[in-house]
């Protein structure tokens, strides 16, 4: 095209497009996984010729895919694709037409898998006869694929089925390798099947979530000498709203992006059980398409809905039937929080990644009022919703109600601009010009007393007042239409005026509570994201620990936190304090059966600058480049500052030296999942990453040779929640972020060694772990490993 040669009326038709439609559930969509999944050659990846020539032999059998669909399928896209020229439009209207050479495929009969015999008895009850059934000479010893005896898992097994069996709490720190996740699935599911007592397992990722629905579970139903049902439950928004669907459907496509999704959710529709978003492995923008048919509770029928038309009911239906429901923290939290009803009820509560539960339950307990946004429903009241309801017979003494409203939506309208058009500048004149990802302001007692801040509160007591006035005329106007209807459903525009309504109670609680009421045991502050931004005002609690006891622990029959970094200098003291539990708990600490000192080698370079010296940053460039092309890629470096990460990419890029190594960059070369996905699949790659890199990455054997850790993890000392909570200790420092980074430390060391197979380095260039006294708490949570400390 540069050249001037490009004929401008061909068109470009990209495979990987059509690969997303009509293989929604591949693994991957990478041209050489494609052509081993698919059985055609392509004998040197990425080199042009075979590329292209692979490229060709993928479109032709994505062809007899699409030919090869269900009749029915392929008249609702033909439906679909035929007002639009797009070249992703053309290739499905001729393939869809095209001749099926097998026109009646055999219905595929779908079969499980052979089940071992059944015991006709019940499972153990005894913990140990429990732990035995993992021993070497136990029944599951000869039956589980790549069955390991390791002492520390049975130690793990025999603990939570004894606290199981009595009641109690456990903590248990099972360091990599340790294999928690049959420790706590095995007692679970026995004590569940024995005694009918279901447990409920939470997790903070999806990968881990992914490990035990489509690995450990389901590898447990087919050797365990018992049934058992194992069910993943996930919040509303992962589930498609058919009734959503169905309207978003009927939409025209504004571009070609969003034909793809459409046609790639209706080749999904036409085979998931679930109608969860995770099986269609969405990309970039797709993410926005999901909202438009995401299930939502505006447009739940309430009690007229079925499991058979509604996939979130569906899965709460088999939730209530299940032994083992999986959930993450987020949804546990959330059914905490409203009293229950999101979840079954449960006996018995496992929480693996615990050492996430706070910061998952601040973030779940967080509220916020987006200015704008709030604007947003305030107008579509005032100059839509109500008048549209106001032209329904039978309204009865809500007519009065609904025309009050209306000019009180406007005045709350202006309120509320009002004050965010103040709070804007009040938060501008606290900023400063740094650049960072997200500026906040901590509205602290010294703020509350400065020059400004009574302009802000008065505006924020006039638009608390008018929304209070509203709140009251819409209470009356839904009250009046409910009494009405009797017990009869209402309409959407009834529903959605009671949605709008809730969301407007809310903000005006944290409007309230912030601006002139503030809680001792909650924090406050103006965030934006970016100056383009809105500005946004948020809550949330300081201590979550007691909020954890009351409404999570307190009514399980028992109750097991694990994880592979709980534990700092030997003691459960900084978790137990952070989580609400009490010194009557049981723990227990488990080594991870790994050999460190043979299998690692953590290198402790002397001669770099400190973090906060101007060189540091072109040490780190040289470090890293250094390390990368002695050990051909196979390098994740960890930082702790998105400028520096970015600052650190842009110098790699330039240097010949790497031209050989894919550089990968977060938020740069792209997210998390495509990152690793690169990463996995190429010969010689350097990541470089933040915060969500320091875990949850499971790369074995020779891919990832080193790990390279640019600053000690501490945490950000302006974060509001974080400097909230340091003025509630002693001694801020050790008592909070020096066990928050000494445990994120140990997160980013376990991303190195995954297998009993594996050998690497951690580097760790920040200095001050030896040139600080503090240093040695950060030297004692890494595992027993070989050590080097000398020139870099």
């Amino acid at each position: 095209e540069a050249a001037g040669l490009w004929d401008e009326s061909q068109q470009i038709l990209d495979t990987l497009d059509v690969a997303r439609i009509l293989l929604p559930a591949a693994a991957s969509h990478s041209l050489p996984l494609l052509s081993t999944e698919m059985g055609f050659s392509q004998p040197r990846p990425h080199r042009a010729l075979d590329d292209a020539d692979a490229t060709r032999q993928l479109l032709l059998r994505l062809r007899e895919e699409a030919v090869a669909l269900d009749e029915r399928l392929k008249e609702s896209m033909l439906a679909l694709v035929a007002p639009y020229p797009w070249p992703v439009a053309r290739f499905f209207a001729d393939a869809l037409t095209a001749p099926n050479p097998h026109p009646e495929p055999a219905d595929a009969v779908r079969q499980e898998s052979a089940r071992r015999g059944r015991h006709a008895g019940l499972p153990p009850d005894d913990p140990a006869a429990v732990a035995a059934l993992l021993r070497p000479e136990g029944p599951l010893a000869n039956l589980l694929p790549g069955y390991e005896h390791r002492e520390s898992q049975l130690q793990m097994l025999l603990a939570v089925a004894q606290i199981q069996a009595r009641g109690g709490t456990l903590v248990v720190e099972a360091g990599t390798g340790t294999g928690k996740s049959l420790a706590y699935l095995v007692p679970a599911i026995t004590r569940s099947v024995r005694h009918k007592e279901r447990v409920v397992v939470s997790t903070n990722t999806h990968t881990l979530q992914e490990q035990l629905m489509s690995k450990d579970l389901p590898s447990l139903r087919e050797w365990m000498p018992w049934d058992f049902k194992a069910v993943l439950l996930k919040g509303r928004s992962n589930y498609v709203s058919l009734r959503r669907w169905r309207r978003y459907l009927a939409e025209p496509c504004e571009e070609a992006d969003e034909l793809v999704f459409k046609l790639k959710v209706l080749i999904w529709l036409n085979t998931t059980e679930s109608g969860d978003r995770s099986e269609l492995r969405l990309h970039g923008r797709e993410e926005v398409f999901w909202t438009r048919i995401a299930s939502d509770p505006m447009d739940c029928v309430g009690i007229h809905c079925t499991k058979e038309d509604c996939y979130v009911h569906r899965a709460r239906a088999e939730a209530e039937t299940a032994d083992i429901v999986v959930v993450n923290h987020a949804l546990l939290l959330a059914d905490a929080e409203v009293g229950g009803g999101l979840l079954p009820e449960y006996d018995h509560l496992v929480i693996d990644e615990a050492h996430h539960l706070e910061e998952a339950a601040t973030r779940g307990l967080r509220q916020e009022v987006d200015g704008p946004g709030l604007i947003a429903l305030l107008e579509r009241l005032a100059h839509g919703l109500l008048h549209e309801l106001r032209k329904q017979p039978h309204l009865g003494a809500s007519d009065d109600a609904f025309g009050e409203a209306v000019p009180q939506a406007i005045g709350a309208a202006d309120r509320v601009a009002e004050l965010f058009r103040i709070a804007d500048v009040w938060v501008a004149a606290r900023l400063g010009e740094a650049e960072r990802r997200e500026d906040t302001v901590r509205i602290t007692p010294m703020l509350r007393e400065q020059t400004g801040w009574e302009e802000l509160r008065l505006s924020a007591e006039n638009a608390v007042t008018a929304l209070a006035v509203l709140d009251g005329s819409l209470r009356r106007a839904v009250a009046g239409v409910r009494e009405w209807l009797g017990g009869d459903e209402p309409d959407q525009g009834i529903r959605e005026l009671e949605m709008i309504r809730g969301r407007l109670e809310a903000s005006l609680g944290v409007l309230d509570e912030a601006m002139l009421r503030p809680d001792a045991n909650r924090v406050y502050w103006f965030s934006q994201v970016s100056r383009a931004e809105n500005l946004l005002l948020r809550a949330a609690p300081i201590n979550v620990g007691s909020l954890l006891r009351a409404r999570v622990y307190a009514e399980r029959r028992s109750t097991v936190f694990t994880s592979a970094t709980l534990a700092v200098g030997g003691t459960f003291d900084f978790f137990r304090s952070r989580v609400g539990l009490g010194p009557e708990i049981e723990e227990l600490i488990l080594p991870s059966p790994f050999d460190f000192y043979h299998q690692a080698l953590v290198c402790l370079p002397t001669d770099l600058p400190l973090p906060e010296d101007e060189g540091f940053d072109l040490a780190v460039e040289e470090l890293i480049a250094a390390v990368a092309g002695r050990v051909g890629g196979r390098t994740l470096a960890l930082f702790t500052s998105h400028r520096q990460l970015r600052d650190v990419h842009t110098a790699l890029k330039q240097r010949v030296d790497l031209d050989e190594v894919l550089i990968l960059g977060q938020g740069i070369d792209g997210q998390r999942r495509s990152l690793l996905k690169t990463f996995e699949e190429a010969e010689r790659p350097l990541l470089l990453g933040t915060s969500s890199f320091w875990e949850g990455i499971d790369i074995p054997g020779e891919r990832l040779s080193c790990v390279i850790v640019v600053r000690l993890p501490f945490p950000v000392p302006t974060d509001p929640v974080y400097a909230a909570r340091a003025e509630q200790v002693r001694d801020p420092f050790s008592q909070l972020a020096l066990p928050q980074a000494a445990l994120r430390l140990k997160q980013g060391f376990g991303r190195l060694i995954r297998r009993s197979t594996d050998r690497g380095a951690v580097v760790i260039l920040d200095n001050r772990i030896l040139g600080r006294d503090y240093g040695k708490a950060f030297l004692d949570v890494l595992p027993p490993a070989s050590r080097y400390v000398g020139p870099g």
